[in-house]
C-alpha cells in the first residue's frame, strides 16, 4: 500500500519524511521510557486535566508519581534524537524504499486491508455478480455504466461517476440502490443489510482489492493442489515436543526458543499483586478485593498461585466471564435487528446454557455438538432446546416480503458463522466464487450449508416442559370456559380475516404465493421456510385489524359485547409460557441445495470441504423425523482428527490470556490471515487440549502456570525487547491492555461495593447492578457504556474486539452521572465520622488500586482535601457532612479513572 502511494514522489521530500518518521518514534519512546520508569505511578488519562471537575484529577493526573528524571530523560532524547534526524538526512535512496515495501505495513494497516478485502468479498463481490454486472458487465453496459472492473466503476456511466469521493453519502450508486433517484436493481430493492454493507463500502473509499482485476461467475470449481493440502492449517495436528531448554514447563521452552535468536529472554516475574489482579481480570473479569488480595499473601504454601488457579476456575464468575467470549462469537444478542429490533424474551435460555456450559467444563465437543445438533440428540430437553438457540441468532427483518432472499440470507448466516467460529475458516468468501487464496471452493460453500437445508425454525416448543404441562392444564379449563365466546367472535370476524389474508398473500412476489395458499401438510420441503416466514409477517397483520372500525350495523354491536365479555374472561386466563427460540428439521427430506445461477452443477449434497477429504469422515444417518444431517456435521467438526477445530479452540484461549493469539486472525486461518508466530506450540496445546477431552479447565491451568504467563509487563530488557520486537509477537513481555468493556463496568461496580451477585435469568431491561452480561443486548440501541468500550451489538461474529481510545470514553469517564454516583456510593461505604484522613485515604486505595498511597501521593492529596474542608468534621447537620465528602467523592472518582484501574498489567 505505502508502496503504490510513494511512487513518483520526490525522493529528497521522501528522505525527510522518513526522518520526521524516525525522529517522532524515537522522541515517542524515550517519552514512554521516562513514564514507565515513574515509581509507583497512578496512569490518569491525560483528558481528565481537561475536566469540568477538576478539582482531583488535575491534581493526579500532573503530579503524583512524576520526579526530576522525566525532564532529563526527555532533554536526552531529543538531543538523540536530533542527531538522529541528521544522520538519516544524509544516507542515501535506500531510505525512501523503506516506506516503499509491502513490508513495511504495520499491524493496524495489514488488518485494515484485510478487513477491507473481507467486505468486498463477502458483502459487495456477491451482489455485484447475482444483481449487477448482467447489465453493467462486459456483455451489457447499459447507459454506458460496467461494475465488474474498477476501471469501469471509477470511470462511472452517462450520468457521470458513480462513487462521489467529496460527499460518499450522496454518491449515484448508493441513491440508486435506496431507490431515492434511480431504482437498482429494478427487479427489487435489495434488503436493507446489503444496503449498509455497500454504504460502509462506500464511505471507507470503495476499496477494490488489486487481485479483483474482473469480477464474473467463475467455472465450477479449481483443482485442489498437493501445495493446497500442504498448507499448515490443513495438516493433522502433531504432538509437538518442546525443545532443549533450562526452563521446564514445554509453554516456557516454546516461547523460549524463538526469543533466544532475538537476544531476548522471558522476562522475571510479574510483582505478586499484579499477578493477582491479572489472574482475577482473566479469569472472572474483575479485580480481586483487598481481603482476598491479604488472604492470598497470607497462604504461606509454595503452590498458593496454583491453589489461586483452582478456586478461581470453579468460581461462578468463571463462567460468566469466558462465556462472553463465546458469545461474542456466536453473535449473540435478545433482538431482531433491523428497524424494528423486536425483543426476544426467551434469547437468555442460551445465553445461560453457554455459561452453565463453560462453568461446568462440558467437553468442547459435546459442546458444539448440542448447540448444532441438540434436537436431534434429545428433542424434549429443555437444555437441548436450549442450545440449539445458535441456530436461531440470526438477524430478522420482520417486513421482508422477499421471503425467499431472507431465508437465502438466513442460511448464508448460519454457513457463515459456523466456518468463522467453530473451524476458523472464511467460507463467506467461497459463496459466490472459488476463494481466491483459500482451497475452498464455492462447492464446499453450499456443501456446508446443505447441513442447514432442513433447518424449520419454531415458536411453539415450551422453553420449560414442566411449566409448560401446569400451564395446559389451567389454559384447558380456561378454554372450556371461553369457548362459546371465542366461536362467536370467530365467525363474526371470518369474512374479514379471510379478505385481510387474501390481501396479505398478494404482498408477497408471484414465486412465493402459491406455497402460501397450500394446506401445511401439501407444502414440498422447500416451500416450508418461506411459507413460515410469510405466514410470520401476515399474523402480525391479522394480529392488528380493528374490527370496530370493519364491522357495521349488529354485528359491530354484538361483537363489543363478546370483545367485553373476552376481556373479563382474560382476567382469570393462565399466564402464557415461554416458548424456546429452537429449531427442529422438516422432516426425513431437505430441501434441494443449488449454486445460484448455476443449474449446470446439479443439486449440492452436504460434504466435508474438498481440501480435507482425506481426513475424518462424513457418516450420515436419518431419523425418524430429521434428516440426520446436523449430527453428522457435528460429529465430522468435533473428530479428534479434525485440523481446524481443535487449533481455532486452543488458539482463542491462548488469546484470551493474551490479549493476541497464536495466530493473530483468530476466525481465519487461511492464508489471507498471518501464520502463527509459534506454530509448534500451537500445535502442542491443541494436542494437549484433545488429550484432555476438550475441556477448557486444564488447558488454562497449562497455561496459566506457565512463566510466559506470568511476566512482567514491564521488563529490565525492555528497551532491548522494543527495539527487536515492538509487538511482543514473540512473547518477551506480558502485555498491558486496557480492560474491556464489561471488566470496566463490572470492576467499577465490584469495588463500589454496589454490584447485585445475582445470577442467570432474564436479562435487565434497564441499566442495573448487575453484571454487564445480564444487560439486555439490544442490536439497535446497545447499553450505552459498553457500546462506547467497544462491545459488539452481535451483528456479527467477533473474535478479536476493536480497542479503541477515544475523546468520548476519556469524556465519559469524567463526566458522566454513572461513574460520579459509583464514587460516591464509595465513600459513603467508607466514610464513618471518626476515621482519620489516614485511614480513609488508606482504605480508598486499597479499594481501587489495591495497594497502600505513596508518601508523595498523602502529600499531594492532604493538600488538595485541605483546601476543600471549609466545615466541621464534627457537625451533624447533613449539609456540612457532604461537603466533606464532595472532595473524596472525586478524589474516588480520580482514582476510578486513572490508566491503573482501567488497565491490566
Amino acid at each position: 500500500m505505502r508502496g503504490r502511494l510513494t511512487q513518483g514522489v520526490d525522493p529528497w521530500l521522501e528522505r525527510f519524511k522518513v526522518a520526521m518518521f524516525w525522529l517522532l518514534s524515537y522522541s515517542y519512546s524515550m517519552k514512554w521510557y521516562s513514564y514507565s520508569n515513574r515509581p509507583n505511578r497512578v496512569r490518569v488519562p491525560l483528558t481528565l486535566s481537561t475536566s469540568t471537575k477538576t478539582s482531583g484529577k488535575t491534581l493526579l493526573g500532573d503530579s503524583i508519581g512524576s520526579n526530576r528524571a522525566t525532564s532529563e530523560l526527555a532533554r536526552i532524547a531529543m538531543r538523540i534524537a536530533i542527531w538522529l534526524l541528521g544522520m538519516i538526512y544524509t544516507v542515501s535512496s535506500a531510505h525512501a524504499q523503506i516506506l516503499s515495501s509491502e513490508s513495511s505495513l504495520d499491524p493496524s494497516d495489514r488488518l485494515a486491508e484485510v478487513e477491507a478485502n473481507k467486505l468486498f468479498e463477502n458483502s459487495i463481490r456477491p451482489v455485484l455478480i447475482e444483481q449487477c454486472i448482467r447489465c453493467h458487465g462486459p456483455d451489457k453496459a447499459e447507459s454506458g455504466l460496467r461494475l465488474d472492473t474498477l476501471e469501469g466503476l471509477q470511470r462511472g456511466g452517462d450520468s457521470g461517476t458513480v462513487i462521489d469521493r467529496e460527499s460518499p453519502e450522496q454518491s449515484i450508486l448508493l441513491r440508486a440502490l435506496r431507490y431515492e433517484d434511480y431504482e437498482m436493481p429494478p427487479s427489487r430493492k435489495l434488503p436493507d443489510e446489503q444496503i449498509r454493507s455497500f454504504e460502509s463500502w462506500v464511505s471507507q473509499g470503495a476499496k477494490w482489492p488489486e487481485y479483483a482485476t474482473k469480477i464474473d461467475a467463475p467455472s465450477l470449481g479449481k483443482p485442489i493442489s498437493d501445495e493446497d493440502r500442504q498448507y499448515w492449517f490443513h495438516q493433522p495436528i502433531r504432538n509437538s515436543q518442546p525443545p532443549e531448554s533450562r526452563w521446564k514447563h514445554p509453554i516456557d521452552a516454546f516461547v523460549d526458543a524463538k526469543l533466544q535468536p532475538l537476544g531476548l529472554n522471558i522476562a522475571e516475574a510479574a510483582p505478586e499483586t499484579t499477578l493477582v489482579r491479572r489472574l482475577y481480570l482473566d479469569l472472572v473479569g474483575m479485580p480481586p478485593t483487598w481481603d482476598e488480595l491479604q488472604e492470598y499473601f497470607a497462604d504461606t504454601s509454595s503452590d498458593r498461585y496454583s491453589q489461586l488457579v483452582d478456586r478461581l476456575l470453579e468460581d461462578r464468575r468463571y463462567g460468566e466471564r469466558w462465556g462472553r467470549y463465546w458469545l461474542d462469537l456466536v453473535r449473540f444478542a435478545e433482538s431482531d435487528g433491523f428497524k424494528q429490533d423486536a425483543f426476544r424474551p426467551a434469547a437468555y435460555r442460551y445465553r445461560d446454557y453457554v455459561l452453565d456450559s463453560i462453568q461446568s467444563d462440558k467437553p468442547y465437543a459435546q459442546f458444539l455438538t448440542e448447540q448444532l445438533a441438540g434436537d436431534e440428540i434429545d428433542p424434549e430437553s429443555d437444555t437441548m432446546n436450549a442450545a440449539t438457540g445458535y441456530l436461531r441468532l440470526w438477524i430478522y427483518e420482520y417486513n421482508q416480503r422477499d421471503v425467499r432472499s431472507q431465508w437465502d440470507n438466513i442460511l448464508n448466516d448460519l454457513t457463515d458463522v459456523t466456518g468463522e467460529a467453530m473451524l476458523g475458516v472464511s467460507f463467506s468468501c467461497a459463496r459466490c466464487h472459488d476463494h481466491k487464496f483459500d482451497p475452498i471452493l464455492q462447492k464446499d460453500y453450499y456443501r456446508l450449508q446443505a447441513f442447514f437445508s432442513a433447518l424449520e425454525p419454531r415458536y411453539d416448543i415450551p422453553s420449560n416442559r414442566r411449566d409448560y404441562e401446569q400451564w395446559q392444564d389451567a389454559q384447558s379449563n380456561w378454554d372450556q370456559c371461553a369457548a362459546p365466546v371465542l366461536e362467536e367472535m370467530k365467525a363474526i370476524e371470518a369474512d374479514i380475516r379471510t379478505l385481510t389474508l387474501e390481501a396479505n398473500i398478494e404482498k408477497f412476489p408471484p414465486d412465493v404465493r402459491p406455497a402460501l395458499h397450500k394446506d401445511k401438510r401439501e407444502r414440498a420441503p422447500e416451500e416450508r421456510p418461506i411459507a413460515l416466514l410469510a405466514y410470520l409477517q401476515i399474523q402480525n397483520d391479522l394480529q392488528g385489524v380493528d374490527f370496530s372500525k370493519r364491522l357495521q350495523g349488529d354485528s359491530l354491536e354484538r361483537w363489543k359485547q363478546l370483545k367485553s365479555n373476552l376481556d373479563e374472561l382474560k382476567k382469570g386466563a393462565p399466564r402464557p409460557p415461554e416458548f424456546a427460540l429452537t429449531v427442529r428439521d422438516l422432516g426425513r427430506s431437505a430441501p434441494e441445495t443449488r449454486i445460484p445461477g448455476k443449474p449446470v452443477a446439479g443439486v449440492i449434497e452436504p460434504g466435508v470441504p474438498t481440501v480435507l477429504l482425506d481426513g475424518p469422515k462424513l457418516t450420515m444417518s436419518q431419523k425418524e423425523d430429521s434428516t440426520g444431517r446436523r449430527l453428522a456435521l457435528a460429529n465430522w467438526i468435533v473428530a479428534p482428527e479434525n485440523p481446524w477445530t481443535w487449533r481455532v479452540m486452543a488458539n482463542r484461549i491462548w488469546q484470551h490470556h493474551f490479549g493476541r493469539g497464536l495466530v493473530a486472525n483468530a476466525s481465519d486461518f487461511g492464508r489471507m490471515g498471518e501464520p502463527p508466530s509459534h506454530p509448534e506450540l500451537l500445535d502442542h496445546l491443541a494436542h494437549y487440549f484433545v488429550e484432555h477431552h476438550g475441556q477448557w479447565k486444564p488447558l488454562h491451568r497449562y497455561i496459566l502456570n506457565s512463566a510466559t504467563y506470568r511476566q512482567s509487563s514491564y521488563p529490565e530488557q525492555r528497551a532491548q525487547g522494543h527495539a527487536v520486537d515492538a509487538e511482543n509477537k514473540w512473547l518477551w513481555r506480558h502485555a498491558t491492555r486496557r480492560m474491556d468493556a464489561e471488566q470496566i463496568r463490572d470492576s467499577v461496580l465490584r469495588v463500589t461495593g454496589t454490584l447485585e451477585l445475582r445470577t442467570g435469568g432474564p436479562s435487565d431491561a434497564k441499566d442495573s447492578n448487575r453484571r454487564s452480561l445480564y444487560q439486555r443486548v439490544m442490536r439497535n440501541t446497545p447499553h450505552g457504556m459498553l457500546a462506547m468500550f467497544d462491545a459488539p451489538d452481535g451483528s456479527s461474529s467477533v473474535a478479536r474486539r476493536n480497542i479503541t481510545t477515544t475523546s468520548l470514553q476519556s469524556l465519559y469517564i469524567t463526566n458522566a452521572a454513572w461513574p460520579i454516583q459509583k464514587a460516591e456510593a464509595l465513600v459513603q461505604h467508607l466514610h464513618q465520622p471518626e476515621a482519620s484522613r489516614d485511614r480513609m485515604l488508606q482504605e480508598l486505595f486499597h479499594c481501587i488500586l489495591l495497594r497502600d498511597p505513596t508518601e508523595r501521593e498523602r502529600e499531594l492529596i492532604d493538600a488538595f482535601l485541605e483546601g476543600h474542608e471549609t466545615q466541621s468534621p464534627d457537625s451533624q447537620n447533613d449539609a456540612p457532612q457532604r461537603s466533606l465528602r464532595t472532595p473524596w467523592i472525586d478524589l474516588c472518582h480520580a482514582l476510578l479513572s486513572s490508566n491503573e484501574f482501567l488497565y491490566v498489567e
